[in-house]
């Protein structure tokens, strides 16, 4: 991005990667928790005890979630303030850039589990072992390929359930943007803050004992597991906090670099604290579950944003050109890791040490996914972008026949 007013921030993308290369280190330190190899366990250990060291920034996946979902909300604002898209034309865009990869990743998982049908990773933890150990059946594709439902999204390829929430809000965002715009300052932000304590408080343990209601009405259930339309209500706050820095970029922008070097480097180091140990200093107050846990993680996110968009040295780092190239294969990287990850373990756990599965299986991730860049996702691109100006086409033809017999007094075009 050249100047504050540009409506693309390249660091951003950079951030983005680093994100998913988080997620990607948290899942593979997560294969060795219960091994039986005393080498194993003992660095699964440490890893524990790291994880209140800023070491945890290394692997702290919940925070690379929480960052995904405001960025998009973020980018989301950009591309309706430009104002060159109808709501149509606006759905079709996010509903095929997100579906055309998510797609092929199930198909690819689904063979995967129909593939090791009855195989067990003998030895290993019950977290990574769940995967891929349901058959196949109709139902649950079926599930998969609606995309929009509560349904276990742990059966063919882990990752999915935050695309669930992805694609929802995406779907309900005009009206984030609507709210955004219109109301003043950051008011906007209120109810959602509001719906997100309230989630928090439905989750609270022993709630639904006196409401048992809840549960009914809320979707709170294991029914709902990590797509539970609960925390797609939870998840709406980190959207409108990206697309209320969208909105008050330039604002922010200019006030940060108003700041004293000792007060951005105070600054700084807030940021991290909240992205990296916020969510363990809700657990200290008692407050364990998920949504409250996401809190500071939102706040930090926010914070980091600013700093990436405001600050020169930071974001001419994130521009570094292996950066910006994880930004670009981030999605695919999310998305086809577990298949990967499930696939090498699946294949060579009996047959290799996992102190050289694992960085194979690593460098294995990222050939995926570049692969799955430019063969899925980067034609996923193009098709979004073609299929939308198709329907803003057909829109305003329609549109200009309405008033050609609206001239004519209600009289039909002739047949072609």
């Amino acid at each position: 991005m050249s100047g504050a007013s540009s409506s693309r921030i390249h660091a951003f993308d950079s951030l983005r990667g680093l994100a998913a290369c988080a997620v990607v280190f948290g899942h593979l330190i997560q294969v060795l928790q219960g091994q039986s190899d005393p080498v194993y366990a003992t660095f699964f250990d440490w890893t524990r005890v790291a994880a209140f060291t800023p070491l945890h920034v290394l692997w702290q996946s919940q925070a690379a979630v929480v960052l995904f979902f405001t960025l998009s909300g973020f980018v989301l604002y950009l591309l309706l303030q430009r104002a060159r898209l109808s709501m149509a034309g606006y759905v079709v865009k996010r509903v095929m850039r997100l579906y055309v990869p998510y797609a092929a990743a199930v198909m690819i998982g689904v063979v995967g589990a129909y593939g090791v049908d009855g195989d067990t990773l003998t030895g290993f933890n019950s977290w990574i072992s769940k995967f891929w150990s349901w058959p196949v059946t109709w139902q649950a594709v079926a599930e998969h390929a609606i995309f929009l439902g509560q349904f276990n999204a742990d059966r063919y390829d882990f990752t999915v359930w935050t695309l669930v929430h992805e694609m929802r809000i995406s779907l309900l965002f005009p009206l984030i943007f609507w709210l955004v715009r219109r109301l003043p300052g950051w008011a906007a932000l209120g109810p959602f803050v509001l719906a997100s304590v309230a989630v928090a408080w439905i989750g609270q343990p022993g709630v639904e004992a006196g409401w048992p209601w809840l549960n009914a009405v809320a979707g709170v259930a294991d029914r709902g597991g990590l797509t539970a339309y609960v925390l797609t209500v939870h998840y709406l706050l980190a959207f409108a906090i990206g697309a209320s820095l969208a909105r008050h970029r330039e604002t922010l922008i200019a006030a940060y670099r108003r700041l004293s070097p000792r007060t951005r480097l105070l600054l700084a180091i807030l940021t991290f604290l909240l992205c990296v140990h916020g969510g363990q200093a809700m657990q200290v107050f008692g407050l364990a579950t998920m949504v409250p846990y996401d809190w500071p993680l939102m706040a930090g996110s926010a914070l980091l944003l600013i700093t990436a968009a405001a600050a020169p040295r930071f974001r001419r780092c994130l521009e570094h050109p292996a950066l910006c190239y994880l930004g670009r294969i981030s999605y695919s990287l999310y998305l086809f890791h577990p298949l990967v990850l499930l696939a090498m373990l699946h294949v060579f756990a009996d047959r290799l040490s996992l102190v050289v599965l694992l960085p194979v299986t690593l460098v294995s991730m990222f050939g995926v996914a570049d692969l799955a860049y430019r063969m899925l996702e980067r034609p996923a691109i193009a098709l979004s972008s073609q299929a939308a100006a198709y329907v803003m086409e057909a829109q305003r033809r329609l549109m200009a026949r309405r008033r050609r017999q609206g001239l004519r007094g209600g009289q039909p075009d002739a047949l072609d």
